[in-house]
């Protein structure tokens, strides 16, 4: 039989007791004797430790060693979470494009299909590197495959949406080379290809129905305008009709649609002008005038095309009509990204400025936070019987192999000499 082990006797406990008020008490006497409190301490928990070793029965485990620092599970300071990330949204925008015959022709195949995605090759990282990227289209998609100047290929669709294209602006004079049926035809195959399309309207009610879409918790509206219609679109149907089909630039009607953006919950309001005089080689007068009218409308940047040429870019601080101060960005002409103009060097270099937006919760806006611009080379070659095109950035240090010495030095010096008129005051200029 096992022994059993003998219980604690009430002496034992007596014991014990009269222990702990023997120490108790000479905690209270000895500082009244030998001086300051503070230099005796009584470790309690080392204390009852000992006091249980001794009354361990005879043959009971021993009782683990006491460790003061690693015995007692203090709770760590819980930390702090980071303050949430401000939101922030880029949005690069590129110029027009049209297809003239012999653009159009340089994507033609053997087998009769037309592929355009090479010109956009080397341009692509830097279109993609954006949150969003929009360009303005000039030409309309042909409905029966029947082309001229401003009728195009959809393969262009194709090879902008490769190249990281996102929104598609119509709002030009040519949008109703085919009358509204051509508009209506681009428009649908346009968002078949998956881009967001502003500008070109197949009824009142979807121009009543701006483009609007919430991107990193940032809702941004996108509002398009032309100054007016070719000769041809002029004269298709009614004026009714035309006037649902496209907006026409008039100061009070972009006040209007602006502060209808900012009342349904626009944080970033865009605003594409398709406006001047291809001629142009800076804003004539009734173009600073008007920019001077719709400044303060509320829109964060003004962003401009139709002529050849790029020209001077600016940040003017302004408080707007809903009483937020803004920062707003005014792109006068963005000049040509995609088209056939040989005339100048100055038609050739183009831009793709990129917008950086931050949102500020206290007013619900978001503001202007940088700002850069990639000067773009329209390099043009004839290997054989059709041109071949590409679109690269015009501060290269990588000269081309289909890039004769000559055009190298004449795309450095459009760089430098775009450069100089642009400079850095509005946005950072960025070579490659």
């Amino acid at each position: 039989m096992a022994k059993q082990k003998r219980p604690i006797s009430f002496g034992t406990y007596l014991m014990l007791i009269i222990v702990a008020i023997t120490v108790g008490m000479s905690a209270w006497v000895l500082p009244r004797i030998a001086g300051d409190l503070e230099d005796i301490t009584i470790d309690t928990a080392a204390l009852i430790h000992a006091l249980a070793a001794t009354a361990a029965p005879s043959g009971a485990a021993p009782i683990a060693e006491y460790h003061p620092a690693t015995d007692i599970d203090v709770p760590a300071e819980p930390t702090p979470a980071p303050p949430p990330a401000a939101s922030s949204v880029t949005i690069s925008v590129g110029g027009q494009i049209w297809l003239d015959s012999t653009l159009r022709k340089s994507g033609l195949q053997e087998a009769g299909a037309y592929h355009y995605d090479d010109i956009f090759e080397t341009i692509t990282p830097y279109m993609n590197g954006a949150d969003v990227t929009m360009v303005t289209l000039e030409s309309t998609i042909s409905m029966n495959e029947s082309y001229d100047t401003y009728r195009a290929p959809e393969a262009i669709l194709g090879a902008l949406k490769n190249a990281g294209v996102d929104i598609i602006n119509l709002a030009t004079e040519r949008i109703l080379e085919e009358g509204l049926d051509g508009l209506a035809h681009t428009r649908t195959i346009a968002e078949k290809y998956g881009f967001d399309v502003t500008g070109a309207n197949r009824s009142a009610d979807e121009q009543a129905l701006p483009l609007t879409f919430e991107l990193n918790g940032i809702k941004i509206a996108v509002l398009s305008y032309t100054y007016g219609l070719s000769t041809a679109g002029a004269k298709v149907g009614t004026k009714e009709d035309r006037q649902a089909a496209v907006n026409l630039i008039d100061a009070q009607s972009i006040r209007d649609d602006v502060r209808l953006a900012r009342e349904q919950g626009a944080n970033l309001v865009l605003i594409n002008t398709h406006w001047g005089k291809r001629s142009n080689t800076k804003p004539p007068t009734d173009i600073t005038r008007l920019v001077d009218e719709i400044a303060d409308c509320g829109a964060d940047a003004i962003l401009g095309t139709h002529p050849t040429t790029v020209h001077k870019m600016e940040r003017r601080s302004v408080l707007c009509a809903d009483g937020v101060q803004r920062d707003v960005f005014i792109a006068y002409s963005l000049g040509d990204f995609l088209v056939n103009e040989r005339g100048s060097s100055d038609e050739i270099i183009g831009m793709l400025l990129t917008l950086q937006f931050t949102l500020d919760p206290d007013s619900a806006s978001a503001r202007l936070t940088d700002a850069k611009y990639l000067p773009t080379w329209q390099m043009r070659w004839q290997p054989a019987d059709k041109y071949y095109y590409r679109i690269l950035p015009a501060g290269t240090t990588q000269q081309p192999s289909e890039m004769t010495n000559t055009v190298y030095r004449s795309m450095r010096r459009a760089y430098e000499d775009l450069i100089k008129k642009i400079g850095s005051d509005a946005a950072m200029p960025i070579s490659e």
